[in-house]
């Protein structure tokens, strides 16, 4: 059957896309762990072991006797991952001057090194263009 123009023939649009594993992953992360006559949730865990590796460069699983090291590779290479997901990338920088009022950029003409200055210039300063 033909459309009609103007109309569409899905009028509730696409459906919208399965997240399947970050829903398990929730599911599973909000799930409770007896640990130590202890209840605690999944995603707790998770944080104390992240930050115990970020911290340490050691990671002891619940039940483990003692905790294992990791190397020096891994751990920058978790680090690395961790600090892309903990701190928001850098998408504009400001800069204030000391009263916080905007600060004045001047573009230079001549390139530097200054190497053939005229003898007649009695200024030693570049020109500049304002911005």
């Amino acid at each position: 059957m033909p459309g009609i123009a103007g109309k569409t023939n899905n009028p509730n649009g696409r459906p919208p896309k399965s997240r399947a594993l970050t829903d398990l992953l929730v599911k599973a992360l909000n799930r409770t762990i007896e640990v130590d006559e202890k209840r605690i949730a999944g995603k707790r865990i998770l944080a104390r072991l992240v930050g115990e590796v970020l911290i340490t460069g050691r990671l002891k699983f619940p039940g483990d006797m003692e905790a294992s090291i990791i190397s020096v590779k891994d751990w920058l290479e978790f680090t690395k991952w961790a600090y892309g997901y903990l701190e928001p990338p850098i998408t504009r920088l400001e800069h204030a001057g000391e009263d916080g009022a905007a600060i004045r950029i001047e573009y230079v003409n001549t390139p530097y090194p200054i190497t053939d200055v005229p003898s007649s210039t009695s200024d030693d300063t570049p020109e500049t263009e304002e911005v």
